[in-house]
Order: structure tokens, then C-alpha cells, then sequence
């Protein structure tokens, strides 16, 4: 996102709750753009942002769930001053909820701001738009990560708390029913991928040759489907599978290779093991790294959108299967 979070961050700074005298406007809008130098473990703080040119540094303290050690604060702003005697300083103690610090020296000359995991994610909110598509989608990860382990000042938490105040007895239900809600919706997208196996014009050519099988244990929210051409050999299948992951990966159990070796050579001299599937091996060269096999690692979160990226890998595991078998011929 170039500098775009940086400044936003801290720019966000003037809108904290800060003990001691907080740094002016003047000298945070400066920052903006500028070359920074950042630093992690710097006489042990954890961030640190240096802006040279503006004579200006900012740490940041990210305290999540353990307990400040005795004059841990103090001894950091102790150090800033040491450090970088000639500049505006600044230190930052971002904890989940944006609880106070019982370790800060109120006669440093270095304020100190108390920012909560709430404030970060609106700020990433703010400034995801200016994301390519790669960081875009860490930065949902981490917002539903940060809501679902940080109690902070979100979002989430403030929907959440609405919608309880107005109709508490539905939000109890809702609670209780989620774990049904969840197999429900698992349930009729497999439906779903299985309908398009047959009716989607990816797989046109395939009409009629198509065989699937599918199986669940809802009791673990697992779900698996399994695609195969009926003129492959016994045992080659493809599947589509939502554990934790949601993700696709070609495979022969290890009781086929014997059979399976003289029909599929490059598969199978030598045959790679899927990792965390017990006895399965690729029917592929595609997937020596473990996380080629992913199409969502929320598997849980998985929409319509997933499954078109599923299906198009599936469409590119047959191409495969078949050209290696075309070769034999």
C-alpha cells in the first residue's frame, strides 16, 4: 500500500488518549510520505518508525495478553530519550482493548498513547482499498482474525451489540443454531459444486463421463467430493474438500501405485505423498508445496465465488490427468 498506512497510522495518533504532552499536529502531518527506517527489537521495543529528515520517532509497544515486566515503559522511554536525544518522541502501547500502561513514568518528556487492535483495524478498513489484490486479502484475514481473538473497539463488536439490544431472544437462537446454520450451508454448496460438475459449460466435454462420490462428518464440519473420469484407471480421482481448508488436490491411494505405475509414470516415479492425508499420493507434478492445494484456509467462510475458483482448478487437474495419459497412448 506504498506509504498509505504508515501515514494514516500516524496521522491516527491525534485522535488517542495520550499521557504527557502529545506530539503537535504539525509535527505528525509532517511525516506524511516521508522516508521512514523501521526497526523491530531496538533496545527491546518492539517497532520502531524513525523519520530522519523530520527528526521524529514513534515506538510502538505490542502488548497483547502478557503483563508489563517492572518499569517496562519507563525504562522504554528512558531509552528514547538515550537514543535519539535530539528528537520528537513518541511511544505507542497497542494492546487488544487499549488498556492503560501501570508501568509508564509520567515525568518523561515522551508521551505515551494508548491505542486498542480496534483502532488498527479500522485502519486497515480505511486504507484497503488502496491494496493489490495480495495484500487485500491478507488484510481480511487479519481483520477476522483480530474481531475473533481481540476484544478491542470493533466493528464487529459494535454490530454484534446492536443487534443483541434489539432483539435479544433472536440473537440467542442465532447463537444456538449455528453450528446447524454452518452444516446447512456447507451442505447445500457441495450440492451445488456437484450440480455444476454436470451443468457448467467448463465441462462440456466431459458430459456423461463424469463420476463423483461424496461423504461428510457434519459432527466436524468435513466435507468431501471426489471427481473422476470413467475412462481413467481405477483409483485416480480429484477432490474438493472443506476441512479447515477449502482447497483441491488429484490423487491415487497408495494401494493403486503398484497398478498404477506403468499407466502413470510421471506421477508416480516417484510418488509424492500429500501431506496430512494418510495413504493419499498426488496424481500430479503440480503440488509439491502443501498450500498449492488451498483455495481459502478459512475453509469455513468459503462462498459462491470459491467454488468457480475450485471448479477451474479441477477443470486444469483433469486437463492434466488426461495429457499424461494421452502420452501412454
Amino acid at each position: 500500500m506504498g506509504s498509505a498506512f504508515r501515514d494514516a497510522y500516524v496521522a491516527s495518533l491525534d485522535q488517542l488518549t495520550c499521557i504527557g504532552r502529545p506530539l503537535s499536529p504539525a509535527v505528525l502531518e509532517g511525516a506524511k510520505g516521508k522516508k521512514v527506517k523501521v526497526a523491530r527489537e531496538l533496545a527491546h521495543i518492539d517497532v520502531l518508525l524513525e523519520f530522519p529528515g523530520e527528526r521524529l520517532v514513534i515506538a510502538i509497544e505490542n502488548k497483547i495478553w502478557a503483563a508489563d515486566q517492572p518499569n517496562q515503559v519507563a525504562k522504554y522511554q528512558q531509552a528514547l530519550c538515550d537514543l535519539y536525544p535530539h528528537y520528537e518522541r513518541a511511544l505507542v502501547y497497542l494492546t487488544p482493548t487499549g488498556r492503560e500502561s501501570p508501568t509508564i513514568s509520567c515525568d518523561s518528556s515522551v508521551p505515551v498513547y494508548y491505542q486498542s487492535y480496534g483502532d488498527v483495524v479500522a485502519l486497515l478498513h480505511q486504507c484497503q482499498p488502496a491494496a493489490n489484490q495480495a495484500a487485500a486479502y491478507f488484510i481480511d484475514q487479519f481483520k477476522t482474525h483480530v474481531e475473533k481473538t481481540m476484544s478491542g473497539n470493533s466493528e464487529l463488536n459494535s454490530l454484534c451489540w446492536q443487534v443483541f439490544q434489539q432483539n435479544e431472544e433472536a440473537y440467542a437462537h442465532l447463537v444456538n443454531h449455528y453450528e446447524y446454520c454452518k452444516t446447512r450451508k456447507m451442505t447445500e454448496l457441495f450440492r451445488n459444486l456437484n450440480r455444476r460438475l454436470v451443468s457448467d459449460s467448463l465441462f462440456a466435454d466431459y458430459a456423461g463421463e463424469m463420476e463423483t462420490k461424496t461423504s461428510s462428518k457434519t459432527d466436524k464440519q468435513q466435507y468431501d467430493l471426489d471427481i473422476r473420469l470413467r475412462n481413467w484407471p481405477d483409483g485416480v480421482w480429484v477432490k474438493i474438500y472443506k476441512h479447515t481448508w477449502f482447497g483441491v488436490f488429484p490423487f491415487f491411494r497408495g494401494g493403486d501405485l503398484a497398478a498404477l505405475t506403468p499407466l502413470l509414470p510421471t506421477f508416480t516415479l516417484p510418488a509424492h505423498a500429500v501431506p496430512d492425508w494418510s495413504d493419499l499420493y498426488f496424481a500430479s507434478t503440480r503440488f509439491l508445496v502443501k498450500e498449492d492445494r488451498c483455495v481459502l484456509d478459512l475453509g469455513d467462510t468459503v462462498t459462491e465465488a470459491h467454488l468457480d475458483q475450485a471448479l477451474t482448478r479441477v477443470h486444469n487437474c483433469i486437463d492434466e490427468i488426461n495429457q499424461a495419459l494421452n502420452v501412454r497412448r
